[in-house]
């Protein structure tokens, strides 16, 4: 489920900034080592989410972790990903393989604006949002503002 959550914070993100391709500035899962300076990365490290006993649903901790050579890049990295995807709610999940169920991101909540965390060894800026997917079995009729990509 991991790979179509960055698909669609892929394919949300892009709408404000086409440059938000998966493999190019969108990396997914850890840093590869010719990451480009300006960066965003998707991680599985987003806090805590409370997992639901039922197995047809699931809240899914995503951090996105921001990198560029200056702040302002940096932050408005941070700030496209939190326009796109914060508080958005009923997105049908683009489907990777031929088979399973079809899943449904009833809502997506940041825990928090992106936070700077100031430098890193090579003095590139760092911006960090947590956010938390909520997630089930299903899909939805696009509606207005929602659904599916």
């Amino acid at each position: 489920m991991f790979k179509e959550i960055v698909t669609l914070i892929s394919d949300l993100a892009s709408v404000a900034d086409p440059t938000f391709v998966i493999g190019a500035k969108l990396q997914a899962g850890h840093q590869v080592q010719d990451a480009p300076v300006r960066r965003v990365l998707v991680l599985e490290n987003g806090g805590v989410p409370y997992f639901y006993p039922n197995t047809d649903m699931v809240d899914m901790a995503i951090q996105i972790l921001c990198r560029a050579a200056t702040y302002w890049e940096a932050r408005d990295d941070a700030w496209i990903v939190y326009d796109a995807v914060h508080g958005t709610s009923g997105w049908n999940m683009p489907r990777l393989v031929g088979v399973g169920a079809d899943y449904l991101v009833t809502t997506v909540n940041a825990l928090y604006a992106p936070q700077y965390l100031g430098v890193d060894d090579n003095r590139r800026h760092l911006f960090s949002t947590n956010y938390i997917f909520r997630v089930e079995e299903g899909s939805c009729e696009p509606t207005s503002g929602s659904g599916s990509i």
